[in-house]
């Protein structure tokens, strides 16, 4: 081991050990008791210490959160010293060991670990989470933060201890001791960091006896977490999807091993039958009722049916994401590991492994950890040496890769394990191989520098996996103005049912008020009329609609397949949250009990945008119309009849930019599924016509998320769930099942969906036009 920090370090040492300080508190929680009767701001409710891991996961002790019934907990965070604290309920999703029953004070035996889901998304800070195999520190001393009571009043503790040796070596137990310190109650589950390398090492613990110093859990004791092979859904145990032919699909929950939360799989405001049914979680989906799939059939396993490869995925993707350019000026945590000079492996930068990292979190986990192994086993020159956990992700094999390595080879064997990971067996969906091409790209910017006969091998390796993509896939090229030529492989859909129709126009005279009407929609394209107002205001909209709506709903739903309410908007207000309204005090949002889908309502006020802008998209590759109709209506067809394709318009990599104008959006290819990131972030005078100018360009599918934009907010998990649905599936025709089923599973407080939040789908048919638009709003 290295010298530890002594004080004598120079001014920008200080400073970066100071930003370090910043991050760890920034991630830094107190978790309470939950229920009625527990305040968060007393110490009555504390339970002790955690961190955020990943998005919407804490980590923790096991011993802190073991005795909460039904695994309920509050989290309490702030993510700056000026910010108010924020409490978000949360329940544990697994703890190691795997204990029944109720334990004696301080009897918890290692690794006492536990993983915390929030039951809601928030915007919060993450830690760095080291990859390495085992718990070696590159200093004397290691740094701390936790949260404690012991004086009456809830304060944040942070400070050093001294490594002190190890307990349990080479066992799932091992564990490093820690001394120098005293640790007062509370700050069990914190995080402890090695500050020379600036990353979380393991998970402090604290003595039962409240003497001096403690133990580190080593953050590697989670690839022992138990793998389910079924999910709770009935999925298949390899991690493959399934779509139902109907909107309502089959079971969307899953539960994961370790402590299962039991109001994941049925929340207490759940609808009758318990259940939650539709969409699935970004990966591969398929159906078995269609005709036989053009690619590889084989299917491996997917981040969402094993609990280690869905959290620590969602880190390295979030740390991957938050180095690209953003409206932030924080720092990063890869800027801190640079400013304190660490190097991974003598190979890597800390930016370059971020980057790799998250590319490789884009592709699915490998198959098996002794599939992992024969991989690293294959690698030249390479002594794989033996590890308890052994690595069970591609981050542990990397972290054991540049950690073993000779200085001389680490930048060669890093690139060449890569290499392996693009040419291992896996089902290659349209995001897979996406990612597989940014892999490409990381590995060839890295073997700048090395012999021309090494890169020539890498070329030639490349172009074996180019071969079998060929070979398998019948794929659209990259040009946007190209149609694939593979019809999308739709399945049966379920034979069409009865709709709720809700129109609403806005009075030009009075901006604030609208006239609405409600229909019932027969499977032969009739409507009958229900319910027509005038002078409503917006801001009671929801309240006055509820009981006409319910009528209707009970008119047209069935057991099972509730009807999909359609709400025609003007375009200016189709970010309304129609699917959040509640149709009683006690129920769930509509949009959770059924699909809600936008249509626009007044296309006869949208912007006239007819001129070509500079810096315009190239015209469309196609003849243009002399009818808008015509257009949308060919657009419609080509969008239902091939494999769609999402394209973000309004953010590029984090970076924000306006719409592109009507012309330019007419440019787009005729499978092209609009996406908008940051419909809420209004920050170009054209921002709220933004919506306008896609329908007066022709769409009738695009999909936008409804969120409030924080500068460090990240946006690649969007764009990443939203491609993937969108290129992986099999068609438009079923994106109302998988919104609907993505926004029970939000409810549901499945974490995996938590990128979906706000989501919300234009689906706005040209063949079936909306009934007496001009027969209610005529101006007295």
């Amino acid at each position: 081991m290295t010298q530890g920090y002594d004080g004598g370090a120079p001014d920008g040492f200080d400073a970066a050990r100071l930003a370090l300080r910043e991050l760890v508190l920034a991630a830094t929680v107190r978790i309470h008791h939950a229920g009625a009767g527990y305040a968060h701001d007393e110490p009555g409710s504390f339970l002790g210490s955690g961190f955020f891991v990943a998005p919407n996961w804490v980590l923790t002790c096991a011993h802190v959160v073991h005795a909460e019934e039904g695994g309920e907990v509050v989290v309490v965070y702030r993510t700056s010293p000026y910010d108010d604290p924020c409490a978000v309920p949360g329940q544990v999703a697994a703890t190691l060991p795997e204990h029944a029953g109720r334990l004696l004070p301080g009897s918890w035996t290692a690794p006492d670990l536990a993983l915390v889901r929030l039951r809601e998304p928030v915007g919060h800070a993450c830690v760095y989470v080291s990859e390495r195999p085992n718990p070696h520190f590159g200093g004397t001393r290691v740094y701390y933060a936790g949260w404690t009571g012991a004086r009456g009043r809830l304060e944040i503790l942070d400070g050093y201890l001294s490594v002190q040796g190890t307990i349990s070596a080479w066992s799932p137990e091992e564990q490093v001791r820690l001394g120098q310190n005293d640790l007062p109650p509370g700050v069990s589950g914190g995080p402890v960091i090695d500050p020379v390398r600036g990353e979380v090492v393991g998970v402090l613990k604290s003595r039962a006896d409240h003497g001096a110093g403690g133990t580190s859990i080593g953050v590697e004791q989670l690839r022992t977490l138990h793998r389910s092979d079924a999910r709770h859904d009935g999925a298949e145990g390899n991690g493959s999807h399934h779509h139902s032919a109907e909107w309502n699909g089959g079971d969307a929950n899953g539960t994961f091993p370790g402590r299962a939360a039991p109001s994941l799989a049925a929340p207490r405001d759940a609808p009758p039958g318990g259940t939650h049914r539709g969409a699935v979680p970004p990966g591969p989906v398929r159906h078995t009722d269609t005709a036989p799939h053009t690619g590889p059939t084989r299917t491996g396993p997917t981040e969402h049916a094993d609990l280690y490869q869905a959290v620590f995925h969602a880190h390295d993707r979030y740390h991957r994401d938050r180095q690209q350019p953003s409206d932030s000026t924080a720092p990063t945590w890869a800027d801190i590991q640079g400013e304190l000079g660490a190097r991974p492996g003598r190979a890597l930068s800390p930016h370059e492994r971020g980057e790799l990292l998250g590319r490789l979190a884009d592709l699915p986990p490998p198959v098996s950890t002794r599939g992992l192994l024969g991989i690293l086993g294959s690698l030249p020159g390479f002594r794989l040496p033996s590890l308890v956990p052994a690595p069970r992700g591609w981050r542990d094999g990397l972290g054991v890769l540049y950690e073993h390595a000779r200085q001389d080879e680490a930048r060669r064997l890093v690139i060449g394990y890569a290499m392996r990971i693009l040419l291992a067996d896996r089902d290659r969906t349209r995001s897979v191989l996406a990612a597989e091409r940014a892999l490409w790209e990381w590995v060839w910017h890295a073997s700048t520098g090395l012999d021309s006969g090494y890169r020539t091998e890498l070329t030639q390796q490349r172009e074996e996996l180019l071969g079998r993509e060929r070979a398998g896939h019948e794929r659209a090229d990259d040009d946007p103005g190209r149609v694939p030529e593979r019809p999308a492989p739709h399945p049966p859909l379920a034979p069409p049912g009865p709709s709720v129709l809700l129109v609403v126009l806005c009075r030009g005279w009075e901006p604030d008020r609208c006239d609405w009407s409600v229909c019932v929609a027969d499977v032969d394209g009739g409507t009958t009329l229900l319910h027509e107002t005038q002078r409503t205001a917006l801001a009671d909209l929801g309240d006055r609609a509820a009981a006409v709506l319910t009528e209707a709903f009970r008119q047209c739903d069935e057991p099972g397949r509730p009807a999909p309410l359609y709400v025609a908007l003007p375009h200016r207000l189709l970010d309304t949250p129609v699917d959040d309204w509640r149709l009683r005090p006690d129920g769930v949002p509509v949009g959770v009990e059924r699909p809600v889908l936008m249509r626009c309502s007044d296309r006869d006020q949208l912007p006239d945008e007819g001129a070509q802008s500079p810096g315009a998209r190239p015209a469309a590759a196609w003849e243009p119309y002399d009818d808008g109709d015509g257009e949308r209506r060919d657009r419609w067809h080509r969008l239902h009849t091939r494999q769609a394709r999402a394209e973000v318009l309004d953010c590029d990599d984090g970076v924000r930019r306006p719409v592109p104008d009507t012309p330019a959006l007419r440019g787009l290819a005729p499978h092209d599924v609009p996406v908008l990131c940051r419909l809420g972030d209004q920050r170009y005078a054209s921002d709220p016509a933004s919506l306008g100018r896609i329908l007066d360009a022709g769409f009738g599918v695009a999909v936008w998320r409804r969120r409030r934009w924080q500068p460090e907010s990240v946006c690649g998990e969007f764009h990443r769930g939203a491609k993937t649905v969108v290129d992986d599936g099999v068609g438009v025709a079923l994106l109302p099942g998988v919104v609907h089923g993505l926004r029970r599973q939000v409810h549901a407080g499945l974490t995996e969906a938590y990128w979906a939040h706000g989501i919300a789908l234009l689906y706005d048919d040209p063949h079936s036009p909306l009934p007496g638009t001009g027969d209610l709003l005529e101006a007295p």
